[in-house]
């Protein structure tokens, strides 16, 4: 009788001490569950918000010729939008080129990048095309093809 009530006492210390531990995991699986919930809305808000300015510099990009700061050194019907990899090239003084004056006002070809946001710094590729107009690599190529392509 004493063995069975020894066994007894084991047993439900036993059980209660499993009952325990699994209620701490659960508990931990739902602060974790949580956690990992609560990091999941902040990166997809994250990728939201980069989203949307990346369309809002986009749209402002565009709308860049309507604006004084890009009215003031050129007009918007001499430029051109390109996107990538620079957003326009623009041909100064195109509008006011007169072919028996054409030394008077020559046409001037300047690329424009337009930045909009918090950080307004060149990317790469962008960085290098100011180095190869800085150094003065640009040319000018004509390419003729032959008349019996075109039909």
């Amino acid at each position: 009788m004493m063995l069975i009530s020894v066994w007894a006492i084991i047993m439900t210390i036993t059980l209660g001490i499993l009952v325990v531990f699994l209620i701490k995991l659960r508990q931990k699986h739902e602060g974790d569950k949580k956690s990992m919930e609560q990091n999941f809305a902040k990166k997809i808000k994250k990728s939201l918000d980069g989203q949307r300015s990346s369309v809002k510099g986009k749209a402002w990009e565009q709308m860049a010729p309507f604006f004084p700061e890009f009215t003031t050194k050129f007009s918007p019907s001499d430029s051109r939008f390109l996107g990538t990899p620079i957003d326009y090239v623009v041909f100064k003084n195109m509008s006011d080129f007169d072919k028996n004056n054409k030394d008077k006002n020559p046409i001037e070809i300047v690329l424009v990048e337009i930045k909009t946001g918090k950080t307004k710094k060149l990317t790469d590729l962008e960085d290098a095309i100011k180095k190869a107009i800085d150094s003065k690599r640009v040319s000018f190529e004509q390419i003729d093809l032959p008349d019996e392509k075109i039909e």
